[in-house]
């Protein structure tokens, strides 16, 4: 199967051994497993993906999968997966396998993230040895009365070495409003019978830069366009400055990079975000002391 032919929302890679493992959800939005394409090249992929995790409803989780990760740490693999828990909040949930391709067993019967919060997209970095889970508190759970708008925000929180539980609080890194491209327009959805304005904080993904500054990127939608934005920090507890242009800003983001068995930095995101169009666009970058750079 051809990439072009591939629906893929939230497209995350893994790249070992020769082989790049591609994951997604089985159904967008309201997927109920997580599946695994491998390629040699990129280009094409095997036809029929392999399942990984299967959403038990026996546990703390009522549905809806989303924005699956997977990263190697400590000898084995970590899945990173956002779930509507039955408590009408969504978290994101660790699962562990020996292999890339295997199957997920969950750490713990509980979100990694905060049981108050409603907490998406949760990826892992790793600062002075100690394992974060970095993740977006989006709507509709954080209304903001005083810009009678939902504020999306970029959270962090230490984890067990063995990625099983948090570690103390949780900290907020930023506002989707504490960036000018972000809060120039928010973009407007149909929700429970009226119009609301929302300030997105989709995708966090963090890396080191050659100067060893963090560099994170995220994707909000100002005025309705899908972008990948950009933030540095010397530590992930901040302070955080916000690029001033985009990485992409043609209606594409969720971004996550990686690096291609010929040695390119690549970033992977999903484009166009329009409903049943979405695929997977992996884009040669440069990743640079002053930050990261389209080709």
């Amino acid at each position: 199967m051809k990439t072009e032919a591939l629906r893929v929302r939230d497209p995350y890679i893994l790249a070992e051994n020769g082989i790049y493992y591609l994951y997604k959800t089985n159904i967008p939005h309201v997927g109920t497993s997580i599946a695994v394409h491998t390629s040699r090249d990129l280009h094409e992929w095997s036809e029929r993906p392999v399942t990984v995790y299967s959403l038990d409803t026996s546990t703390w989780k009522e549905g809806q999968l989303w924005a699956p990760e997977v990263h190697a740490w400590n000898g084995k693999y970590y899945l990173f997966v956002s779930v509507l828990g039955k408590n009408g909040l969504r978290g994101t949930e660790i699962s562990v396998s020996s292999t890339p391709d295997g199957t997920f067993i969950p750490l713990a019967n509980r979100p990694a993230t905060p049981l108050d919060q409603s907490a998406i997209d949760g990826t892992l970095f790793c600062e002075d040895g100690r394992p974060y889970i970095v993740y977006s508190r989006d709507w509709p759970h954080c209304f903001d009365e005083g810009l009678g708008s939902y504020v999306g925000e970029i959270w962090g929180c230490e984890l067990t070495e063995d990625l099983s539980a948090p570690v103390g609080a949780a900290f907020l890194m930023f506002r989707s409003t504490d960036c000018p491209l972000s809060a120039s327009a928010p973009v407007r959805h149909e929700w429970e019978g009226k119009s609301v304005a929302r300030y997105g904080s989709d995708a966090p993904f963090l890396q080191r830069l050659p100067n060893g500054r963090i560099y994170l990127t995220w994707s909000p939608i100002p005025g309705g366009n899908y972008v990948v934005l950009g933030a540095t920090a010397d530590s992930i507890h901040g302070k955080w400055e916000h690029v001033a242009s985009p990485v992409f800003s043609e209606n594409g983001g969720h971004a996550m990079f990686f690096c291609d068995f010929d040695g390119q930095d690549i970033m992977c995101i999903h484009a166009p975000e329009r409903e049943g169009d979405e695929r997977a666009l992996f884009l040669p970058v440069s990743v640079t002391s002053d930050g990261v750079f389209l080709k």
